[in-house]
């Protein structure tokens, strides 16, 4: 791959599953943590500490039950809908999209997520690494803002937990360019951009050395790149 080349993955290229009350695609799965994903050529291994990334949602007045997590960061971006939120963490949290909750399992917790009403809840959960294990556990929530970026996990920004990587959610305004000088990979979550000259959509994931992007029509992206900046 030169410096300009990107891989563009199609969700819809890959199969669907999902389990419980959660319909998913997933897109991103590191053989560190899944060795046998090293064969799958399909799906995008990560980059360093970013494992995992599924983009899905959850059934109407559905969800997935109380379950375990440690020495994990989850990202969970609801870009649609209303989920709530049960467990050791954050307990009685409602998240309206588009919203993230950020979790550090660190040494263990327990939650549940669901859809509160009778529609959809679209969600693109990611994992991380966090920089060493057994940190205390702890969760932030961050509401999604038009015309801009936010930073929910690592980066330069004292208010997000600390990360070897950098994660950047938001909305861009049509015309704007972000340019990507390091090791990255974005997600698509709404509208069209283009993408070192290539159109690219909703559902996309893009990974490469370095990227121009262009928001074309109403651009949703997630960013995640090594956090060489903090």
């Amino acid at each position: 791959m030169n410096n300009t080349s990107l891989r563009i993955i199609d969700k819809e290229a890959l199969p669907l599953g999902g389990f419980a009350g959660i319909v998913e695609t997933r897109m991103v799965m590191s053989p560190k943590v899944w060795p046998k994903a090293q064969s799958n050529h399909q799906i995008s291994h990560g980059l360093d500490d970013f494992i995992y990334l599924a983009y899905g949602h959850f059934k109407p007045n559905d969800g997935v039950p109380i379950h375990p997590h440690n020495d994990v960061d989850i990202v969970s971006f609801i870009t649609s809908g209303s989920v709530g939120h049960k467990g050791t963490l954050g307990d009685g949290t409602l998240i309206e999209g588009p919203g993230v909750q950020v979790q550090r399992a660190g040494i263990g917790m327990q939650h549940s997520e669901f859809s509160v009403n009778d529609k959809k809840a679209g969600i693109v959960q990611i994992w991380f690494l966090p920089p060493k294990d057994g940190l205390a556990s702890n969760y932030q929530n961050f509401k999604i803002q038009e015309g801009q970026m936010t930073t929910v996990l690592g980066g330069s920004n004292d208010n997000t937990f600390d990360s070897n990587m950098h994660c950047q959610i938001g909305f861009i305004d049509d015309g704007d360019v972000i340019n990507v000088n390091k090791p990255f990979t974005a997600i698509i979550t709404r509208g069209t951009a283009i993408a070192n000259g290539e159109k690219v959509r909703e559902g996309q994931l893009i990974e490469g050395k370095e990227m121009s992007l262009i928001a074309e029509k109403q651009l949703g992206l997630v960013l995640i790149t090594r956090g060489d900046e903090k």
